[in-house]
């Protein structure tokens, strides 16, 4: 019952004018042409095989620009990060974060990935409410009997000391046990709270009770998330996938679900499908 659902735990944002703030914030990025003029670029998105996707400021669309066109000597002795990044690009045939000048806090996709596998898999202990007790009560009941002098053979015996029956009786009530504390993870909870089959109302009655105990425990979670979503690229730089171009929605919506759950005493099938869709999202393979 109550400690199979403790094993089982056991086992188991801000406003696109928050980016704005961050990205006016930033400082430009300065390369060296092939013609060997500097050149000064507002945000470096990333290194294709082909050239540098830039901006020029941050109200310009991103382009891309040929590595022909850049003094590649220079650039490996001035941005040896950039270097490293083009010649990943250029030998795996494929896009390699670079996030320079205006995207300096912006997350690409795999590193939302990362940053939502970190969020949801921080270890916390928490309090665990005392909801069941052990109690054992012993009732020693004794009572003195008096013995009569009897005759045996013509003899009459008498008993030297008056005899005392006694009855001990213990009662044990036996409730489920709970330890004071336990380990566990945001995912866990959430997968907790996404369970359909096979729950009793008991466990989820504990878990409602476990968060309201530890109010910080999905609270952080929450605020982690909204960090992520703060550091979302614009969809023009994303990838033209579904999952990409609703990240920032997704994220808002998982929020919101996951700060409803501590205060309620139920949780509805809407709200169960909205977290399984999060805790798909976190492990989906375009953020890896």
């Amino acid at each position: 019952m109550l400690a199979r659902f403790f094993t089982l735990l056991l086992l188991a944002t801000a406003p696109l004018s928050a980016q704005s703030s961050l990205l006016s914030a930033a400082t430009s990025v300065t390369l060296t042409g092939a013609n060997g003029r500097a050149v000064e670029f507002a945000g470096i998105w990333e290194a294709r095989p082909e050239g540098l996707i830039v901006v020029t400021n941050a109200e310009s669309e991103p382009v891309t620009v040929p590595w022909a066109k850049f003094d590649l000597a220079k650039l490996k002795t001035e941005q040896p990060s950039l270097e490293a990044a083009r010649q990943r690009a250029v030998f795996l045939r494929s896009a390699q974060p670079v996030n320079l000048g205006l995207f300096a806090s912006i997350l690409t996709p795999s590193q939302v990935g990362s940053e939502i596998a970190r969020v949801l898999d921080v270890p916390t202990t928490v309090k665990v409410p005392v909801a069941f007790r052990t109690t054992t009560e012993t009732v020693v009941q004794a009572t003195l009997v008096t013995l009569y002098p009897t005759v045996y053979d013509g003899l009459v015996i008498t008993p030297p000391v008056t005899a005392v029956n006694q009855r001990s009786k213990t009662e044990t009530e036996t409730r489920q046990i709970t330890p004071d504390e336990l380990t566990t993870t945001p995912r866990r909870v959430i997968y907790q709270f996404t369970r359909t089959d096979g729950v009793l109302q008991s466990d989820r009655r504990a878990l409602f009770e476990l968060n309201k105990t530890n109010p910080k425990l999905l609270e952080e979670a929450a605020q982690g998330l909204e960090r992520i979503r703060a550091s979302l690229p614009p969809k023009r730089f994303l990838p033209n996938d579904p999952t990409l171009q609703t990240l920032d929605q997704r994220l808002a919506e998982a929020v919101a679900t996951i700060r409803d759950l501590p205060s309620g005493q139920t949780i509805s099938r809407a709200q169960q499908d909205k977290l399984k869709a999060f805790l798909a999202l976190a492990d989906h393979p375009i953020l890896r």
